[in-house]
């Protein structure tokens, strides 16, 4: 099996978790960011599809991608045993860490995925949804 069937298969197993993924997110930044981590999250009160339609996908890839770079540093050792030895250091260590230092953002998603797994939450298709939110909470004219 090639070091990205490896890394694909580890995160599809065990960093699949949404929480998870946004640590690996938050301890492997983009290069080149548009909208802030915070902000992101913020905005799935309002769009939480978001999660599922697209942040989810970016945060995975975000995951292969750190896991391919960092996760072979030891060539005399097998491919797999490499691996699991950096999945281990990231839910030991690095993981927990990043959950500690950063828990009002990991707060925030538990509360949105909460919401969104309830039985009473209804998800509207993104054009309407913008119409009912204007009609609900109109935007106060600019001056």
């Amino acid at each position: 099996m090639s070091r990205i069937d490896l890394v694909k298969a580890a995160v599809d197993e065990q960093l699949n978790d949404s929480y998870d993924l946004l640590a690996m997110r938050m301890l492997f930044p983009p290069d080149r960011v548009e909208v802030k981590i915070d902000q992101e999250i913020k905005d799935l009160y309002v769009y939480p599809e978001r999660l599922d339609t697209g942040y989810r996908d970016e945060w995975r890839a975000i995951a292969t991608r750190a896991l391919f770079r960092n996760a072979f540093g030891d060539h005399w050792r097998p491919d797999e045993e490499n691996l699991e030895r950096y999945l281990d250091f990231l839910r030991d260590e690095a993981i927990p860490r990043c959950v500690h230092d950063n828990i009002e953002l990991f707060r925030m998603l538990g509360e949105v995925l909460s919401i969104a797994r309830s039985d009473n939450a209804i998800a509207f298709p993104d054009p309407k949804r913008r119409a009912l939110m204007k009609i609900i909470w109109p935007e106060k004219a600019r001056r």
